[in-house]
């Protein structure tokens, strides 16, 4: 997919992997199946079943690359019938190595985020900073009570190597991560979870994490992805988050979404957010940064 471009950010969205898709009732449990016809942008395959990506995103601001989130990791991974993530693959494709990563920085400490911060014990990104929420920090350490062990033994593999390490800096929510670079506390998916803001020239991006997995959550933020380890906490973040996208005009990389979703803007409607992608280039559905999408929002 070709980079959004920006300015002095530039955005390389990279799909580590695709699972199968499953039953939408299995990713939101409390949400009936016909609910999904009453939203303007589900997200769904074409069969109406839940198929995210598993997408992380690197982004450059000035002559700093960031990655955001770091994918499932080599694998195979059991958890997930086997996929094996591709990133490095990736960077290659866009010319890179993972040793042209500066800092690596996490939008929270899911399996499906941190797979590649390292492997094997070593870490993939050889020069980067590792940066991750403080909270989650904690959480995770202590064995992620309440949640699935697949995420805790993905910290233990590849996050708490790196801790021993001395190679991660654990940051609160409001944290200057790099110049241009915050943390934003969106607690709720897990205790700590934070969306990555960057700013420059006046315009901020802002990498969403988990605070959704469809866009059809911009239109009904209460509703809750099965991942959600405290589903109200979840909620009220994901409405702040919204309401504050929309005001600033914030321009979002959403790493679950369907290919050609991913980068867009939240659009305050008369009764209801609505999620509005920017528009693609028509030819292989990658997002193409027109002067309108970033100037008017559309």
């Amino acid at each position: 997919m070709p980079p959004l471009d920006l300015g002095r950010i530039t955005v390389h969205p990279l799909i580590d992997a695709v699972p199968d898709p499953v039953a939408v009732t299995w990713s939101f449990p409390a949400v009936d199946a016909a609910e999904w016809a009453s939203v303007t942008l589900p997200g769904l395959d074409p069969a109406g079943r839940f198929q995210p990506s598993l997408g992380v995103f690197l982004v450059t601001i000035g002559a700093t690359r960031v990655l955001c989130d770091a994918g499932i990791g080599r694998g195979p991974n059991a958890y997930l019938g086997g996929l094996e993530g591709r990133l490095p693959a990736l960077l290659a494709a866009a010319g890179l190595t993972t040793d042209d990563v500066d800092a690596v920085v996490f939008t929270h400490l899911h399996m499906d985020h941190v797979g590649w911060a390292s492997d094997g014990g070593a870490p993939v990104f050889g020069r980067a900073r590792y940066f991750v929420p403080a909270a989650d920090a904690v959480f995770f350490a202590a064995g992620a009570p309440g949640m699935g062990a697949h995420h805790a033994e993905a910290f233990e593999a590849s996050i708490r190597p790196l801790i021993a390490a001395g190679r991660v800096t654990p940051l609160a929510g409001g944290a200057e991560i790099l110049p241009g670079v915050t943390y934003r506390a969106t607690p709720g998916h897990t205790p700590g979870h934070q969306a990555i803001l960057f700013t420059a020239d006046g315009r901020t991006l802002a990498v969403c994490g988990d605070v959704f997995h469809a866009p059809a959550q911009v239109e009904r933020p209460d509703w809750s992805h099965r991942a959600d380890h405290d589903a109200a906490r979840a909620r009220i973040s994901r409405r702040a988050f919204i309401d504050a996208a929309a005001r600033e005009g914030w321009i979002l990389a959403a790493g679950h979404f369907r290919d050609g979703l991913q980068f867009g803007r939240i659009a305050a409607g008369s009764d209801r957010a609505l999620w509005r992608p920017l528009a693609t280039d028509g030819h292989d559905g990658g997002p193409a940064a027109r002067a309108a999408d970033l100037t008017t929002g559309g």
